[in-house]
């Protein structure tokens, strides 16, 4: 039973940090050149040519159904290897299914190689700390944490 419950919290954290990669404010990019906004695009976030993998996973998480998420990230990922965005997703989704060592694995290579501003500087960093508070590792979770800081808003 408490597994379980720890299992469904984990769940709930994905979902929220996926729905927050989702959302974009229109106002920071309206100020940027769109050289420099097409440089974070294809660096950050996803091309649309995988937006309907990256929806069906969505969907798969929110039905509870992780492998099926898993698998269509693994996808999109073929297809857009170096995408923060689905290498953060990947992550939330290895969470979420309790595969904590995956988890952790990508959130720390978006951690190192993604960008320093949010939403994924942070949400890499938090999933990266709840991988490695899963598996007991309080020296990566603390240093994730402590990471917190290094994260800004563009």
């Amino acid at each position: 039973m408490n597994k379980l419950l720890k299992v469904t919290g984990l769940i709930i954290a994905v979902l929220l940090l996926s729905h927050c990669s989702q959302r974009q404010d229109s106002t920071k990019t309206e100020g940027q050149d769109t050289s420099q906004q097409a440089r974070i695009t294809s660096q950050n976030q996803a091309p649309d040519s995988v937006r309907p993998l990256l929806q069906q996973a969505d969907h798969a998480l929110s039905e509870g159904q992780t492998t099926d998420a898993i698998n269509h990230l693994q996808r999109a990922l073929q297809i857009s290897p170096a995408t923060t965005e689905i290498q953060q997703r990947l992550a939330e989704a290895y969470l979420a299914d309790g595969r904590y060592r995956q988890a952790a694995y990508w959130a720390d290579i978006v951690v190192n190689t993604g960008p320093k501003s949010e939403p994924l500087c942070s949400q890499s960093r938090q999933t990266l700390a709840l991988a490695a508070e899963a598996m007991g590792d309080i020296q990566t979770q603390s240093k994730a944490l402590s990471a917190l800081n290094d994260c800004h808003t563009p």
